[in-house]
């Protein structure tokens, strides 16, 4: 394989013609044809099916992109600090996090870390779990904030704080007078659950059920603590959820209570293994720092093994 045949192949998926390919890549259309023809001789199958003029994607070309597309992402990162660095623009930080974590305590920790380095850039990749495992492996972030994780081998991680779970349910619910949610207490509800595959959670929720012997309703399953949230919101059921985003719901009809699960995330501070980390980094991590230790859930939701 050679670069310029994935570059042709990864315009035309993109562009969808080999025209628009073509006028990407300042080539003629032929050329393009061409290149991806080569580029599937050396692959050994087929990457468009070809009827009628028009191009479409196999399966194994889909396949393939996925992978073609997660390497560019590693070359255009490179290709913007060339750009930096020959602009002598200042160098900026990349940070892999959780969808809640990016909506309650990201912002935060953007506001203490541009009071010292107001001009530097700063993305924010929001994703799973096992998303940010696979950047932190391929360097394709500086450091992520998640949820704590076995070792994994190439990554490095820091403990920020541990907090306990809540569980959530509409305005008015009959468990809203309750000053404490038990695992009893969910028998036959309607509940909003993980989705098991990718969860972390989800063996520590189902596990505190089970012992107590109670078994509610999963109208939902899903992945991400505001789409919990959201369906909570709108009546569909209650939900055991982690606290950072409660102020924002509690505006929005959802009521949050202590849950008695015995039920805690530990969420950290990951760095892809063995790397050198600049002083912006270590300026990052302290903002995240500082904004874990001072942060406002808007009741206790922190554990009592809190990290330091």
């Amino acid at each position: 394989m050679k670069f310029r045949q994935i570059e042709a192949f990864r315009c035309l998926m993109v562009a969808g013609t080999s025209i628009g390919a073509a006028r990407k890549m300042n080539i003629t259309q032929p050329a393009i044809s061409r290149l991806v023809s080569d580029l599937e001789d050396s692959l050994g199958f087929r990457l468009f099916n070809r009827s009628k003029g028009r191009l479409e994607p196999t399966t194994a070309g889909v396949r393939f992109y996925r992978a073609v597309e997660e390497n560019f992402l590693g070359l255009e990162r490179l290709t913007q600090v060339a750009s930096n660095i020959r602009n002598d623009a200042p160098e900026g930080i990349s940070v892999a996090c959780l969808f809640v974590l990016s909506t309650t305590l990201m912002p935060l920790v953007l506001k203490e870390f541009f009071k010292y380095h107001p001009d530097v850039p700063v993305t924010v990749d929001t994703c799973n779990g096992p998303e940010i495992l696979v950047r932190l492996q391929d360097m394709k972030v500086d450091m992520a904030i998640a949820l704590d994780f076995p070792a994994f081998a190439g990554v490095e991680i820091e403990k920020i704080l541990k907090v306990n779970v809540m569980c959530a349910m509409p305005e008015g619910h009959h468990l809203s007078s309750r000053e404490l949610i038990y695992p009893s207490d969910l028998d036959g509800e309607d509940m909003i659950g993980w989705v098991p595959i990718i969860s972390q959670n989800y063996e520590k929720e189902r596990q505190s059920l089970v012992d107590a012997g109670s078994v509610p309703r999963n109208v939902v399953k899903t992945h991400t603590s505001h789409t919990r949230y959201a369906m909570v919101a709108n009546g569909l059921g209650l939900s055991i959820v982690e606290p950072f985003a409660a102020k924002i719901w509690k505006t929005n009809g959802v009521v949050v209570r202590p849950f008695a699960g015995n039920i805690s995330y530990e969420y950290v501070l990951a760095y892809p293994g063995g790397g050198i980390r600049s002083e912006l980094m270590h300026d990052f991590r302290d903002a995240v720092m500082k904004v874990a230790k001072e942060y406002d859930f808007g009741f206790d939701a922190r554990a009592e093994a809190d990290a330091d």
